[in-house]
């Protein structure tokens, strides 16, 4: 088992499945708001698409269903919300462990939910192969299972911090989570949702930002 990154760590178990566009904008608000490490785990009021920052909506918006679809700040390919966890580390400025390298923070994270899945067919590494749809496509540090990838994640870097957002193919429960979280802190706030700043700093993104189709496109 790694070493634990964090002195202290807020788990905030989201209990109000959320729009898409207020889950990416709650991510965002947190990176601006927070002080301290945040692990945001959170789910979808319906089913859901979300594409990487850098994604062209023309070439991709006839091959989707009918369902909400958001562009995320972050990287990574689309993500299709419908029976997936999804989960967010997001880390200030403050905290050294936000400098830490892109490629090493994604396998760190990797490696150490891999551990605490601990069924012992999870390997996190695996070579980059074309294609869009994230699960179809792994990358370096994803993580596999008998040749399936199974967790994939992307990430942004501003001046407030680390946002790294992450999506699970597994049902993970509270109790996962709760593991998981001592196992990268020494000490962890439980909360079950973002305070009233930060949901009206989110409100405010998905205005101007996540819920508009300039966004989208």
């Amino acid at each position: 088992m790694i070493a634990r990154w964090f002195q202290s760590l807020t788990l905030c178990l989201d209990a109000l499945p959320r729009a898409a566009a207020m889950n990416m904008a709650v991510d965002q608000a947190l990176l601006e708001t927070t002080q301290e490490p945040v692990l945001r785990v959170y789910r979808w009021d319906e089913p859901s698409i979300s594409i990487g920052y850098s994604h062209d909506w023309k070439m991709l918006k006839d091959s989707l269903p009918a369902w909400p679809v958001v562009r995320r700040w972050t990287g990574g390919g689309v993500v299709w919300h419908d029976s997936d966890t999804t989960y967010s580390l997001i880390v200030p400025t403050s905290d050294p462990w936000s400098r830490t390298r892109p490629l090493d923070s994604y396998h760190l994270i990797h490696r150490s939910l891999a551990e605490q899945m601990g069924d012992g067919l999870l390997a996190v590494e695996a070579e980059r192969k074309e294609g869009a749809v994230c699960f179809q496509a792994p990358a370096l540090h994803d993580i596999m299972r008998e040749g399936e990838k199974i967790a994939g994640a992307g990430q942004r870097r501003s001046r407030h911090g680390l946002l790294h957002q992450g999506s699970i193919r597994l049902v993970l429960d509270e109790g996962f989570w709760r593991g998981w979280a001592v196992q990268i802190a020494d000490k962890v706030k439980v909360i079950t949702g973002p305070d009233t700043a930060v949901l009206a700093r989110a409100e405010d993104l998905v205005a101007s930002r996540y819920g508009t189709s300039e966004w989208l496109r």
